[in-house]
Order: C-alpha cells, then sequence, then structure tokens
C-alpha cells in the first residue's frame, strides 16, 4: 500500500518537475548561432534611405512583430530575440541575412523571399535601436473631401505640411490608409496605401456595399502612414453606407459587429474553448485533492 503511495507521490512529483522545467526552457536565453565567416562578411547591398525603411517596416509588420514585439524587444506572443540589444545591432547585416535565411527553431527561413526584401527588414531592424525622441518628425495636416458623380462616390485625402514660412503645401509621396470604422478597428477600403500625388492629393473610389448604421451613416477613417511624420488622423461621417436591413439580427452576423451580432459559431467555438479550458483546471485541481487526501491516509 505504502508502495503504491510513494509512486503517486513519485508521478506527482515528476509531473510538476517536468512543468517547472518546461516554463524554465520557455525563458531561457537563446543559445548562441554561430554564422560562417564568409556568410558574416556580406555586405547589405540597399542604401538605408526612406523607401528601405518604409518597405522594411511594412515586411517586419507583417512577418516578425507578432514575435518580436512592435519596438523589436521580443516580447510578442513567442519568446524572440531582442533587436534593440547591443549584442544584436552588434552583428553584420550580412550575419544577420544569414539567419533570416536558415531560420532556426520557431523562427522560420525566410529564403523564400526576396532578397532586397530581407535587407529592407534588416535596415528597418538598425532603426529600432534609435531612441524615438531623437528621431525628429515633421508636422502634417490630412483632410478629406467627399464628391458624387451619378452613381460613383469619389473620396479625396489631402497631405500637407508647414513649410520653413508657416505655410502648409501640398506634400507629394505620403502613404494613405483609407478604412471605414468598425466595432473590432478599422476595415480598410483602400487595399495597400496610397500614395500622395504633387498636389498631396489621393482619391479613391467608394464602394457601395458596405453596411452603415440604420440610415446608412459611417464614420470613414483615413492616416498618414509615413515614417518623416506624426501620426495624423482623419474621421468624417457621411451617408455613404447601405442602410442595416429589418433582418440585420438574425441574417447580417459578421466579425466587425459587437458582441450581440458576432457569428454563432465563433460564439460557440469561444464558449466552447472556455469550458474546455476550466473543466481541465477542475480535472487537475481534483487529482492534486485526491493525491493530498491519499497521502494523509497514509501518514
Amino acid at each position: 500500500m505504502k508502495n503504491t503511495h510513494k509512486q503517486k507521490y513519485a508521478q506527482a512529483s515528476l509531473f510538476i518537475l517536468f512543468l517547472f522545467t518546461g516554463f524554465l526552457a520557455m525563458a531561457q536565453d537563446f543559445p548562441p548561432w554561430s554564422v560562417p565567416d564568409g556568410e558574416a562578411a556580406r555586405e547589405n547591398p540597399i542604401a538605408a534611405d526612406k523607401q528601405s525603411l518604409e518597405a522594411g517596416k511594412a515586411l517586419y509588420d507583417m512577418q516578425c512583430k507578432a514575435c518580436h514585439g512592435e519596438t523589436g524587444k521580443g516580447d510578442g506572443l513567442i519568446k524572440a530575440a531582442n533587436m534593440v540589444s547591443q549584442e544584436f545591432q552588434a552583428q553584420s547585416d550580412g550575419a544577420i541575412f544569414y539567419k533570416l535565411q536558415q531560420g532556426r527553431g520557431q523562427m522560420p527561413s525566410f529564403k523564400a523571399l526576396p532578397e532586397e526584401q530581407l535587407w529592407n527588414v534588416i535596415n528597418y531592424t538598425h532603426s529600432l535601436s534609435v531612441k524615438r525622441e531623437d528621431i525628429v518628425v515633421k508636422e502634417a495636416t490630412l483632410s478629406l473631401s467627399f464628391n458624387e458623380v451619378g452613381d460613383k462616390k469619389e473620396l479625396t485625402a489631402v497631405v500637407k505640411s508647414p513649410d520653413e514660412d508657416g505655410q502648409n503645401q501640398p506634400v507629394s509621396g505620403i502613404r494613405v490608409n483609407i478604412g471605414v470604422e468598425r466595432y473590432f478597428g478599422v476595415l480598410p477600403i483602400s487595399g495597400s496605401p496610397l500614395t500622395t500625388n504633387e498636389k498631396g492629393e489621393v482619391k479613391l473610389i467608394f464602394p457601395n456595399h458596405l453596411i452603415g448604421d440604420e440610415i446608412g451613416e459611417i464614420n470613414i477613417v483615413a492616416t498618414i502612414d509615413d515614417m518623416e511624420y506624426k501620426p495624423v488622423q482623419s474621421t468624417e461621417q457621411i451617408i455613404w453606407g447601405t442602410a442595416n436591413p429589418n433582418d440585420y439580427w438574425s441574417e447580417r452576423r459578421a466579425l466587425w459587429k459587437n458582441n450581440d451580432y458576432i457569428p454563432l459559431w465563433l460564439l460557440t467555438s469561444f464558449v466552447g474553448a472556455a469550458l474546455a479550458i476550466w473543466g481541465t483546471i477542475m480535472y487537475v485541481a481534483l487529482l492534486v485533492r485526491k493525491i493530498k487526501i491519499e497521502g494523509d491516509k497514509a501518514a
């Protein structure tokens, strides 16, 4: 009988030890990553100009930010290298390029991507170590105007920035994102960012199928996406949407709506997952309690 209790204690101890060592493994630093001398000596052929940094940021936001974090400190969903650290920044561009192509552990290989994109993202990772307060950014204004010609609805965004005399002048080459406000964020309608012309304008033919409120009113949101300028946002209300139909509750469920109108499959999945998690916690708690009771009896 005592041997049986000892076996249970041993199994419980091994289980706890397994969990503890698992957490330690997750928290430990990354082991050294050796790079061949020839690869480390490769030079970056792409100049770290505005175009390269913006292209690198776009790739970073898509492929790297989830793990390495918004500012590159490795504080994303999965523990990753701190790109702001001196150790990382001391590496040669060739060494980083080699690691991006090879991949290791949970970091995938990006060898399939064009080399130019990898060099661009390397340039951007170097910019992460620059203190934001040391970066001089410009001021800008963003305005929206609307025009209807027949069945077409045209939206125009204008970007201006003050010159040396303080007069607002149109700015070309500025990327602008345009979308419609939803419960869970902004639904893009411009696809990729649009770029202002010599008049500082971007024009967009507005889609006719977007659902608004009960009278078709929607909030249009435009933002500047440019590293040289401070973040700017402009929001305007206009009745360019489709009015909510009477069957909104039963047939118009969608991901971007509030909690009362989310899809049934999503609600069911969430509740099921939550119940499974709590059920597992309760089961483990009951096992621990049972082990304690058996231990007390053996004593």
